[in-house]
């Protein structure tokens, strides 16, 4: 099995941030990567996410649905190859832990699932949900 890529892209640094802050706490990836949209034209994104990712299996994670790094990023994918959106640290730390032994589809449902369990509201004890 290929072991799956992962390739950052956001808005401005968060991207960078992100895979530096997995990598602290993990280690040193392969194939796990950041890329800022910051100064590139819609083209010029889609242009640079495929020469990143080719056309080995890689999963791109993005910021924010409906945006230039998604609508681009999509635009430059090919078979075996996702986008999700909603990128969070908790995500990218799943990725990096289970790429190696699940298959690529459920890879990329997984990391899905695995990032809604890290989003969740915590209130003040006194405080009634609303």
């Amino acid at each position: 099995m290929t072991v799956t890529g992962a390739l950052v892209v956001t808005h401005g640094k968060l991207g960078e941030i992100l895979v530096q802050e997995v990598e602290h706490l993990v280690g040193r990836q392969d194939r796990f990567i950041a890329m800022s949209t910051l100064g590139l034209s819609a083209g010029a994104i889609t242009e640079s996410v495929h020469r990143l990712i080719g056309d080995d299996p890689y999963i791109v994670f993005t910021d924010t649905p409906g945006t230039s790094p998604t609508i681009r990023s999509s635009a430059a994918i090919g078979e075996r190859q996702a986008v999700i959106t909603g990128v969070n640290i908790g995500m990218l730390i799943s990725f990096v832990m289970h790429r190696e032994n699940v298959e690529f589809e459920e890879l990329a449902e997984k990391m899905v699932r695995d990032g809604r369990r890290c989003v969740e509201v915590k209130w003040a004890r006194n405080q009634q949900k609303i």
